[in-house]
């Protein structure tokens, strides 16, 4: 799904000589990701709400004008380079999906440590939000290691289970083989986890090389798998949180005072405007494949309760496995179970981070 149409070095010479501030009433900013717009939920509030609210904000609040340059889908960097092209100053704007960055983005990945996390995106923003504040090492990497400031951070829509078999009990997912991708790997318990990509999904899955994959609703029939799939359980493994917007310093610090302000409330405001957009595509994407004759139905208490417990000693793992970095894992996750329990969160099984 992500293209790559220039070289960094071709890009960078495409864009010699560019700077934010072209006069001192024109600003010009570079923006992008490397998914495409619209399939997942921050690249479609990035083209959506964020670029133009934030001329909007910007040219009626302030006496300057601004030209905003969108970038997506690889057109600048594939998914695994946004961060560094933000670095760099390839982009001025970047919204990176940390599930990407398995190293620089490590910790702020912690949501994925913890499967059956609230599938509440709103509740799950909510609480990373309040897990961010008291932690700010979480963002202010960005800007001590990475050369871009942290604005703000957005979610994922609620992960499920498709598959091409039916099943109830979680003791029938021993024999199958169900594909995921990067740490959601580790959430395969009972079947044979195999690492694949949603745009091989269709051909593996018709051809037996496994039989189910981890995915959002939209996802299941934006990829067409309920061609090959037609069940889809609503497991709710959780709403994640690992898509951030940050801006390169050198940028940052060209930008009038009055621009800056309104950067830093947009990117408050766009972790909330994007939680509001997950939770929609997900009910939305659940009733589409009704509609295209899938089988859905929500997983079982016991089901749930059972898969849960066979991850025990995967969360205490992960935030021991950060905290060997250098990084406050154990201190993360407590906190942040805590406080998405104080919003009403019930874990199936409640994970012990010693």
């Amino acid at each position: 799904m992500e293209k790559f149409t220039l070289s960094a070095a071709c890009v960078a010479a495409a864009l010699l000589g560019s700077t934010a501030l072209s006069s001192a009433e024109t600003i010009n900013l570079r923006m992008g990701s490397g998914h495409p717009i619209g399939l997942l939920a921050y690249t479609e509030t990035a083209h959506n709400w964020f670029a133009p609210e934030l001329k909007k904000r910007i040219e009626e609040r302030t006496d300057h004008t601004v030209n905003i340059q969108e970038l997506h889908a690889g057109q600048v960097a594939k998914v695994t380079e946004v961060l560094e092209a933000t670095r760099d100053g390839l982009l001025d704007i970047g919204f990176i999906s940390l599930i990407f960055e398995p190293s620089n983005g490590f910790i702020q990945n912690f949501t994925l440590f913890l499967p059956f996390n609230s599938p509440d995106a709103v509740k799950v923003t909510e609480a990373v939000l309040a897990t961010y504040d008291e932690f700010p090492e979480l963002y202010e990497v960005f800007e001590t290691e990475h050369n871009q400031k942290w604005l703000g951070g957005a979610c994922l829509a609620n992960y499920g289970l498709g598959t091409n078999f039916a099943w109830s009990e979680f003791k029938e997912l021993e024999g199958h083989k169900i594909a995921g991708a990067g740490i959601n790997l580790d959430w395969i318990a009972g079947a044979t986890p195999v690492a694949s990509n949603l745009n091989e999904a269709y051909q593996s899955i018709q051809s037996g090389v496994y039989e189910g994959y981890l995915s959002a609703s939209p996802w299941w029939s934006a990829f067409k798998l309920n061609e090959v799939a037609p069940h889809y359980t609503k497991t709710d493994f959780g709403a994640q949180f690992f898509n951030a917007v940050t801006i390169n310093m050198g940028t940052w610090e060209k930008l009038p005072e009055d621009v800056k302000e309104i950067l830093v409330e947009m990117g408050k405001e766009w972790s909330g405007v994007t939680a509001e957009v997950c939770a929609r595509n997900d009910a939305e994407g659940l009733e589409k494949l009704r509609a295209l004759n899938v089988e859905v139905k929500e997983i079982s208490d016991t089901a749930k309760k059972d898969w849960a417990e066979a991850l025990k000693d995967f969360p205490d793992r992960m935030a021991k496995d950060a905290d060997s970095r250098g990084l406050p894992g154990t201190k993360v996750l407590q906190f942040y179970m805590n406080k998405i329990e104080e919003m009403g969160h019930e874990w199936p099984y409640r994970y012990e981070i010693k």
